[in-house]
């Protein structure tokens, strides 16, 4: 299995399904008005477009590392370019574990204190990112496994509720794309951007099947948007902006008699959960190799357990969610470069590369 590509893509499919019900919906309705169907449709295709440049860059390197190919400009170079994506991806893992803990104890862990669910996710997302990147790619398959069809029927079930009166106007007469420079809207960028930045680290033991990562993508793009049309469809627009988690109250509305279990939120948000850990721990993984690679005197356990305990405390020190809604609105220019920038460079160095290597 790891000389055929599926762990790597399913590590992708996998990190972002933990990523596009959680607080996307609420950016993106924070974002627009109208047309939220048109912003969706741009940011996928800008993320394809992107993906594609990243993945043909490091073909066309060799299929060695980003760290190597911005090394060959020079170990400064490579740092200078590195270190604002180093920064977003700690942030973007305080930010997860952060909002993942409000979410539960919004659901069922009432009176359970915050930093105790905060330091479960970081223990865990540790521990599956102890053993190295192949015990990611094998959890996050045994993951699939378990989740993928509850996470479905859940999502099946979702439509009970559903006006499809809220879907019109499908094209707004006065539509504009002011929405692009809206700091919301750039903030729910946060579910394309960072997803696939470890492709670019993986061992040479795990395949990057170009051709498969970008036909997984195309299934993520119904579900982005389900994460913002069954809210819509659910509360209107005017409603739904309201929540901080939409698709978390959406769930929440769906009454099923017939099932053991009281409310299907709980076992949705269990599902949604289980990706996210793999997210975490594929943030965490990524984070510890290149400090590896800017510190080679630590060994990697004790690198580990170092930047595990400071992403925590970092997370419990965050005062409150306006706090965290703040931070997210600063590192707009590190989401942008990380989303737009860094495959860009890739490409460029990689098309570099592979045509002085043939001349």
């Amino acid at each position: 299995m790891a000389n055929n590509g599926l762990q790597a893509t399913n590590i992708y499919v996998v990190s972002h399904l933990g990523l596009v019900f959680f607080l996307y919906p609420a950016n993106l309705f924070a974002g627009m008005e109208t047309g939220h169907w048109i912003g969706i449709i741009i940011s996928y295709a800008v993320h394809f477009a992107i993906l594609f440049l990243y993945l043909k860059g490091l073909r066309l390197a060799g299929n060695i590392t980003v760290i190597d190919i911005f090394q060959n400009l020079s170990k400064v170079a490579a740092w200078i370019l590195l270190l604002p994506a180093f920064v977003y991806l700690i942030v973007a893992f305080v930010t997860t574990v952060r909002a993942y803990s409000e979410m539960l104890t919004l659901v069922f862990l009432s009176t359970t204190p915050l930093w105790a669910i905060m330091i479960l996710l970081s223990v865990v997302a540790f521990l599956i990112t102890l053993p190295g990147v192949a015990n990611i790619a094998r959890t996050s398959v045994l993951l699939t496994i378990l989740f993928t069809l509850p996470m479905l029927f859940v999502l099946a079930l979702a439509f009970q509720n559903v006006d499809w009166y809220y879907l019109l106007p499908i094209v707004d007469p006065e539509q504009t794309f002011a929405f692009l420079t809206d700091t919301n809207f750039q903030i729910s960028l946060f579910v394309f951007a960072g997803g696939y930045f470890y492709l670019g680290l993986l061992p040479k033991s795990i395949t990057v099947n170009m051709k498969q990562i970008l036909l997984s993508s195309l299934l993520l793009l119904p579900l982005y948007m389900l994460a913002a049309y069954l809210p819509l469809l659910t509360f209107g627009h005017a409603t739904a902006r309201l929540y901080e988690f939409p698709f978390l109250m959406t769930i929440d509305t769906v009454n099923v008699t017939w099932l053991m279990f009281d409310r299907i939120t709980i076992f949705f948000l269990l599902s949604l959960m289980a990706f996210a850990l793999v997210y975490l721990a594929v943030t965490l993984w990524v984070l510890t190799t290149l400090s590896k690679r800017a510190i080679p005197a630590i060994p990697g356990p004790y690198m580990l357990i170092g930047l595990t305990l400071g992403l925590f405390l970092i997370s419990l020190y965050i005062p409150n969610w306006d706090f965290l809604k703040n931070v997210q609105k600063l590192i707009i220019p590190l989401r942008l470069y990380i989303f737009l920038v860094i495959p860009l460079l890739v490409f460029v160095l990689g098309w570099r590369h592979h045509h002085v290597k043939t001349r």
